[in-house]
């Protein structure tokens, strides 16, 4: 069945503002190594799947305080680099 105009207009509306932004900056810290796991938020746990690592972070602990910068859509998070301390 073809989408209303309602539908198309409301999609429309949600790929501008992913479009607007493309790039967020999140917060999290290390709760596995083996496989990798990071903890951003109480309900959101994101595994190794999920994670890009730059092998200079390849030595990642847990409780590592690390910064991370989600893609578009939500999808893959980079992991920019660890912070100062553990969570």
């Amino acid at each position: 069945m073809a989408e209303s105009a309602v539908e198309l207009v409301k999609r429309a509306a949600v790929e501008a503002v992913q479009a607007k932004k493309p790039l967020e900056l999140r917060f999290g810290s290390v709760s596995g190594v083996s496989p990798l796991s990071v903890k951003v938020e109480e309900k959101l746990a994101l595994t190794s799947e999920f994670l890009i690592v730059p092998q200079r972070l390849s030595d990642l602990e847990p409780g590592d305080f690390v910064a991370l910068l989600r893609m578009q859509g939500g999808g893959r998070y980079l992991v920019l680099d660890r912070l100062g301390g553990t969570a």
